[in-house]
Order: C-alpha cells, then sequence, then structure tokens
C-alpha cells in the first residue's frame, strides 16, 4: 500500500510538471484582437514558438518593429505553412493579440498576405 502511495505522488509530480510546462497565453497577451499592416523584416520557424518580426508605421510614434510569437511548426505545417511562406519584404496585414508588457510584441492570429491570401496561425483563444 505504501509503495502504491509513493509511485501515485510521483506521478502526479511529474504530470504537474508537465501542465506547467506548457502555458497559457492569457498570462502574456491581452484578450483584445488588433491589426497591424507592415512589412516582413523576419520569420523564425523554431519550436517551440516561430516568431514574426516586421515593421509598422501605423501607429503615431512612427516606425515600430514588432515581435510577435506565432504557433509551433508542426501546428503550422497542418495548416499548409514551410518554412518559407513567410520572407523578408512581404507586405502583410497581421492579426494577433497584444502583449500585456511588451509594446511591440503580440501573439499572432491570422496573416492576409498582399495578394489576398489568409493563413491561420494560432486559433480564436489560442492553441
Amino acid at each position: 500500500m505504501r509503495f502504491r502511495g509513493i509511485v501515485l505522488a510521483a506521478t502526479l509530480s511529474f504530470a504537474a510538471g508537465l501542465v506547467r510546462a506548457h502555458h497559457s497565453a492569457a498570462a502574456e497577451y491581452r484578450a483584445e484582437l488588433k491589426t497591424w499592416h507592415g512589412t516582413v523584416t523576419r520569420f523564425v520557424w523554431m519550436n517551440p514558438h516561430t516568431w514574426v518580426y516586421f515593421r509598422t508605421a501605423d501607429s503615431s510614434p512612427g516606425i515600430r518593429d514588432f515581435e510577435c510569437e506565432g504557433s509551433a511548426p508542426g501546428s503550422l505545417m497542418k495548416n499548409g505553412w514551410t518554412r518559407d511562406t513567410l520572407t523578408p519584404g512581404q507586405q502583410v496585414t497581421i492579426e494577433g493579440y497584444p502583449a500585456k508588457h511588451r509594446p511591440e510584441g503580440c501573439k499572432v492570429r491570422t496573416i492576409l498576405f498582399a495578394d489576398g491570401r489568409k493563413m491561420k496561425m494560432g486559433s480564436d483563444g489560442d492553441e
């Protein structure tokens, strides 16, 4: 009986660590959906999340450089993405959730390309 208790405690401790390992976007990003128009400067295809870097002149402070978190490469590939889907110089419209503590940060939801394609990067409530 004591052995079962030890095994159960160890299993629960391990499971708790796994649950904490994948964080909720709510801790870092606001619930409001915003849109930015800009030029891609870099797209980083890596685990656990991709990163979209773009420059925009939409706001009153003038030109701003954003770095926004995307979804994991595995999730993106299921939606037709490749590491070459975004390239520097592309004009895009990005829908996403602004970061709470980084004025030039966001969590990307969708990207609209100049040719009219719209590709989903995250889910409505986040992944």
